[in-house]
């Protein structure tokens, strides 16, 4: 299956479009070429126009930061999913053009109804907070936002902030966000961008803070404690993993109880003889219980 639809000659007509800022032909053309599957053109594609207008406001624009707002403002406030997407992606570029508004932009994409816009929202966050530390303020007050939307991009905001100058500021970003009791949230918190994300590149400052997290008696906590393990990091390093599940097998709640189960039965299938004598050295009947 292709990996983009525009022809050459879609390609020219976008960098005309683009020059003479005519952008809503830039949407009909790319209207033409949605795909059934997702509403939207091919991420190649789309990423094609966005990477464009990117360098040619770059290239002639003696305000690049009010130029993005234009652009981006205008493609924000269209109703096209394709819009939204490519909108979001220049808005961010705005942020001390005009912070305000190109937050309220922002929250309002991470909040919309298409489950693919909000991932290009999530994105957007995580650049803006890398490019522009005093978005972090806005992001922690948001991890008690009323959308679950939002929270959920607030989540990927920490990629901004994954290097070591940073690493404690995600982790306190992080720890709100714990306590969630959103599935939406959970799901991409605790396997996702704990785990895979910032355990695989600081495991040793990770682990220890998951332990620390592990004597949390909450729920919503320790399932994210649990799942952080269900992904490549805990299959490289299965030792660590059962260490601090250790400390979460005794619980009889059953979502942190699932969470055990789930993670023990993934790092099963790569390192089946330790986790047998995990369950068997805690004396645990957790595969009888569906997760």
């Amino acid at each position: 299956m292709k990996d983009s639809l525009l022809t050459e000659k879609n390609k020219r007509d976008i960098l005309k479009y683009i020059k003479e800022k005519n952008y809503a032909d830039i949407l009909n053309l790319l209207e033409k070429i949605k795909t059934g599957h997702a509403g939207t053109p091919k991420t190649k594609d789309k990423r094609f126009v966005i990477s464009e207008i990117v360098r040619h406001i770059i290239d002639t624009s003696a305000n690049p930061e009010k130029d993005f707002f234009t652009a981006g403002s205008f493609f924000c406030k269209r109703k096209e999913d394709t819009a939204k997407e490519i909108g979001v992606m220049l808005i961010w570029r705005a942020y001390k053009y005009n912070t305000d508004k190109t937050e309220s932009i922002l929250l309002k994409i991470a909040d919309d109804d298409n489950w693919e816009v909000r991932e290009y929202a999530g994105s957007a966050f995580a650049h803006t907070i890398f490019h522009n530390e005093e978005f972090y303020e806005t992001v922690m007050k948001c991890t008690k936002h009323h959308s679950e939307n939002v929270r959920r991009a607030v989540v990927f905001s920490a990629i901004g902030l994954r290097d070591k100058k940073n690493l404690a500021k995600a982790f306190a970003l992080f720890e709100p966000l714990l306590f969630d009791d959103s599935k939406y949230v959970r799901k991409n918190l605790g396997p996702f961008i704990l785990g895979s994300y910032f355990a695989n590149k600081f495991p040793e400052e990770t682990v220890s803070r998951l332990k620390k997290w592990s004597k949390i008696r909450d729920e919503n906590v320790r399932w994210n404690i649990a799942m952080a393990f269900n992904n490549s990091f805990g299959n490289r390093n299965p030792e660590l993993a059962l260490d601090v599940l250790k400390t979460l097998s005794g619980d009889q709640d059953i979502v942190v109880r699932r969470a055990v189960i789930s993670t023990l039965r993934f790092l099963s299938k790569r390192h089946k003889k330790l986790v047998d004598g995990f369950i068997k050295k805690n004396k645990l009947k957790i595969f009888k219980e569906t997760d």
